[in-house]
């Protein structure tokens, strides 16, 4: 019982290898990137049992070159063959190579075919893996379906909005660049008032302008206050320098007098101890207030040496405040100014989109309801001989692994017409914008 068994078995294996594919099945001819399975079996009558060749029952994927590379087989062809005739091949190859009696049973089937491709007006395209009966529609479905046009107009309109934001928000820079750019170049002038541009005057009725305007009123005003407090501290330091000087130079010339007086009594008392009419000791005593007099004085001309320095480190200090200050003025000038071109020219870019985005609004809309009932056109790009092949598709259309499928959308061109008169309301509107804002 057990040897019919095996000998049923091994006859039901060879009649299914035998067997013929269903149409679909041997129509399809395998290519690159497909990935088959395969199953090879032997009757060994000799030992009454089914040997299988575990190193082939294994899934292959097909090379970029067409061929499979396979166990005990070597490399065979498999592009532009079909499953069937793939296996028949493999069994002829086993039977030469192996020294066999007769073919083993050999099933090649298809374990993962080749992608498709999916192009053009979807909401997603590249690469899908492919599934028997594909459809063009159920291709489009895999990419997601048509683009939504609601979508673009939604897009749009944020645009325009954001661009709205953008707009104000430069031109409220530009103001606030312009009042600062006025208040540097007066500081450095030395001017007593802010001298604002003509741009800014016109509209200082405005509020955003007249509140730019009084904040660098006060910063000018708060900013002179403090340069004023500083110069005028080391100027009434340097005063008082002065006075201390001049109150040295008045104790260096009593000094001098008293030790002109105290020589004086030193020469007459030096006359009278010679004569011997004066003791020694009263002629020592002018001489030592002679020596202390003069030691007095040389504090004093030092003292003055040192009060003439602190008045030369403050005429430094007042130099270099009046020369900093004018630095940082300066390169603020030269920071405000570079900002003020950059705003400028990020300004000119987001009105020109903006004017861009306004006209492209309303001819989607006037283009929404016709291009709504457009119909997609399909087109199936198929590998051909080493080429390519273009096929007009409908719905129905099946696809085959290795195809891509095209889809484009025609717009109708009549609702570009009011292209042009848009433009020039969307250029009054925007010049609207700048200047409210």
């Amino acid at each position: 019982m057990q040897k019919w068994l095996s000998t049923a078995a091994g006859i039901s294996l060879a009649a299914a290898a035998a067997c013929p594919l269903p149409a679909s099945a041997a129509e399809y001819l395998l290519g690159p990137q497909d990935k088959v399975r395969l199953k090879v079996y032997e009757w060994r009558a000799s030992r009454d049992v089914i040997f299988e060749w575990a190193a082939l029952n294994d899934s292959f994927t097909v090379g970029a070159d067409g061929t499979l590379f396979l166990p005990f087989v070597g490399q065979i062809r498999a592009e532009g063959t079909a499953p069937g005739t793939l296996a028949r091949a493999i069994g002829d190859r086993l039977m030469q190579q192996m020294g066999l009696g007769r073919q083993p049973d050999v099933a090649v089937e298809i374990a993962q075919y080749r992608p498709f491709y999916v192009v053009g007006n979807v909401k997603q395209s590249g690469e899908f893996p492919y599934r028997p009966g594909l459809t063009v529609l159920q291709a489009l479905g895999v990419a997601g379906g048509l683009p939504m046009r609601e979508d673009d107009v939604s897009r749009l309109g944020r645009e325009f909005i954001t661009g709205q934001g953008d707009v104000g928000l430069l031109a409220l820079s530009n103001v606030s660049l312009l009042a600062r750019k006025a208040r540097l170049q007066s500081e450095l002038a030395g001017s007593d008032g802010i001298a604002f541009p003509s741009e800014l005057r016109d509209r200082a009725s405005n509020e955003t302008v007249a509140l730019a305007m009084d904040q660098e009123r006060k910063i000018f005003a708060i900013r002179k206050d403090a340069l004023a407090t500083q110069l005028r501290s080391l100027r009434e330091l340097k005063d008082f320098l002065q006075q201390e000087l001049t109150s040295l130079e008045q104790q260096l010339a009593f000094h001098d007098k008293q030790i002109e007086l105290i020589q004086k009594e030193l020469a007459g008392v030096s006359k009278l101890v010679q004569k011997g009419l004066a003791v020694a000791p009263r002629e020592l005593a002018l001489e030592g207030t002679v020596a202390q007099m003069q030691s007095e004085r040389l504090a004093a001309e030092t003292s003055m040496l040192r009060v003439r320095q602190e008045m030369s480190k403050t005429d430094i200090e007042i130099l270099n405040l009046s020369n900093q200050r004018s630095s940082e003025v300066a390169e603020g000038l030269r920071e405000t100014q570079q900002q003020l071109n950059e705003v400028t020219s990020k300004s000119d870019t987001a009105v020109q989109l903006l004017q861009e985005t306004q006209v492209a609004v309303p001819a989607l809309l006037a283009l929404r309801q016709n291009a709504a009932r457009a119909k997609p056109i399909f087109t199936i790009v198929r590998p051909k001989d080493g080429g390519t092949e273009e096929l007009a598709a409908q719905e129905t259309t099946l696809v085959e692994p290795g195809d891509t499928v095209k889809v484009e959308i025609p717009l109708p061109q009549s609702g570009l017409d009011s292209l042009p008169a848009a433009d020039a309301s969307v250029q009054a509107e925007t010049t609207a914008v700048g200047t409210t804002n």
